[in-house]
């Protein structure tokens, strides 16, 4: 071999770097993984997203692909909002992790910036988002990548605004089908491969594309230069890639709808978004919301519940004082002033003919110390809550806005359902003068409710120990709407002012054919009645 072999041998790993050894057919060097990880531009913009700003630098932090494969450019798009701050907060802690972090204010096209800036910088995937989207799947970028027979990808994400209705839950709304479909609009956040060489023709500038007579929107642009090269765009839906926050809503609508959809994640115990380090999300003060006190009743040994109650009343701001509910396993404990209670004679359940069972007895007894300690301590208004129950979007504000209509309007009230089960056609009407009430027909359920100090003192005052049916009986009997007379008619003074919100504020975590559903009223035995003023 001559000299001149030898040099051009010597030479070429500088000319080919070190793609040299991963010529077609070869095998990568042990430990050489680069070329399972193409390297990746995430081009991010932001304007006002304080709100979601903690959730997608957590999901940035927690990336299952390696970081050192990952340059990232964040452009501020809006410098008088928080976003700027918490941005360069969170680069001091974390910008060695990635091949590059760069931030770029003032981008007149940022689109543009970052799908030319990934370009000049070598990347093989273009990820653009923006700061109304929350990832929650860590391999998205893997994931996203491995499609190769397509030049544009775009992940889809779960909207989410104020008009979610919890109400009625339909399946089909937690179900994702397993597919890819061609789309013919944008959307962020979306993929491209750089290593295709239709992309290079892909552009949100209009100025890029001759005889262009669109509208100027960036997105309308890039649709425009796929379809002038018949670049099809692709939706993924083959994963739940995270939640998207409807930018039309004003500022803080979408403060208030993530915290509210985040705390209907905790109900459903659904894994939550990534919370960033080094950059918390904004929670409120927790209050009283406007009464004396919150209650909320739970049992010693359904801890599971307690611990998910208190994420969710503390991602909301809610006070409140804890009560140990009265356990139906366990009657025989009782305190003397609640043993002699006695069973309504000729009970039996409306729907299925058996009578009372114990887990119903420590529900009402629960309910029965709450009224008592309002009565005790003079509390003008109260809210009860239980703990299985959920939020419905901006409920608390409706809580805060009734009081005042109340407080305006002087109408006298003794309790206001905050959730409920109507049991019956008959019509209610809404109160004039009043935004959120509504008059009450026959209703179930007490997972939540407004009572006040008179409203205690009549439910107190019919002595109800002494005929005893389950608490979401008694309530309708007192406000005079329930449809068995020979039950109302053992109980006097039924005058109970009642109503209920519209729309409702709280729901059932979980309703009875749904998995996990567990009731502890109904998961208990049937109790053998026995005579009055008699001990367990």
């Amino acid at each position: 071999m001559n000299l001149y072999s030898i040099s051009i041998i010597l030479l070429l790993p500088l000319f080919f770097g070190s793609t040299f050894c991963l010529f077609p057919g070869a095998e990568p060097d042990e430990g050489d993984v680069r070329h399972l990880y193409p390297p990746v531009y995430i081009g991010v913009g932001l304007g006002e997203h304080a709100h979601a700003i903690p959730y997608l630098l957590g999901w940035l932090e927690n990336l299952d692909y390696p970081k050192d494969r990952i340059r990232l450019e964040l452009f501020i798009l809006n410098k008088e909002d928080a976003t700027i701050h918490q941005v360069k907060w969170w680069i001091d802690s974390t910008k060695q992790y990635f091949k590059s972090v760069k931030v770029t204010e003032d981008s007149e096209n940022w689109m543009e910036s970052a799908l030319r800036n990934g370009r000049l910088q070598k990347s093989e995937r273009c990820l653009l988002l923006s700061g109304d989207t929350v990832p929650t799947e860590v391999n998205m970028i893997q994931l996203l990548s491995n499609e190769k027979s397509h030049v544009v990808v775009s992940p889809l994400f779960r909207s989410i605004d104020d008009s979610f209705n919890i109400e009625e839950p339909s399946e089909s709304l937690l179900e994702r089908k397993n597919v890819r479909e061609e789309i013919l609009s944008f959307a962020l956040p979306i993929v491209i491969n750089l290593v295709s060489m239709d992309s290079s023709y892909l552009t949100f500038d209009k100025n890029n594309l001759p005889y262009y007579e669109g509208a100027d929107d960036p997105t309308e642009v890039f649709v425009t230069s796929a379809k002038t090269m018949g670049i099809s765009l692709w939706a993924d839906n083959q994963v739940n890639y995270g939640i998207f926050v409807n930018p039309e809503l004003d500022i803080d609508d979408r403060r208030n709808t993530i915290r509210y959809h985040i705390a209907d994640m905790i109900a459903d115990e659904k894994p939550l978004p990534f919370v960033s380090r080094s950059v918390r999300p904004w929670q409120p003060e927790a209050t009283k919301q406007g009464v004396d006190k919150i209650y909320l009743i739970n049992l010693k040994r359904r801890s599971e519940r307690l611990d998910r109650m208190q994420k969710i009343f503390d991602l909301l701001g809610i006070e409140y004082s804890l009560l140990e509910a009265t356990d139906g396993q366990k009657l025989e404990e009782l305190p003397d002033d609640l043993k002699n209670y006695h069973i309504l004679d000729g009970y039996l359940d409306p729907i299925t003919k058996r009578p009372m069972k114990n887990g119903e007895i420590g529900c009402f007894l629960s309910h029965y110390r709450i009224w008592q300690d309002v009565v005790k301590n003079k509390y003008e208004k109260v809210i009860v809550f239980e703990d299985d129950l959920r939020f419905s979007h901006d409920g608390l504000t409706r809580v805060r806005e009734v009081l005042q209509d109340l407080g305006a309007s002087g109408k006298e009230w003794d309790l206001i359902y905050l959730g409920r089960k109507k049991q019956s056609d008959n019509e209610e009407l809404w109160i004039p003068y009043h935004r959120h009430l509504s008059s009450v027909e026959y209703s179930y359920w007490t997972l939540g409710y407004m009572l006040s100090l008179r409203g205690a003192e009549k439910l107190l005052a019919s002595e109800p120990l002494n005929k005893m049916v389950p608490v979401d009986e008694y309530l309708p009997i007192m406000f005079d709407k329930h449809p068995n007379e020979d039950w109302s008619s053992q109980f006097e003074n039924r005058n109970l002012n009642a109503f209920t919100l519209y729309p409702l504020v709280v729901f059932p975590q979980r309703y009875t054919n749904q998995p996990g559903y567990i009731s502890d009223t109904e998961d208990s035995v049937i109790v053998t009645t026995k005579p009055k003023n008699t001990e367990l």
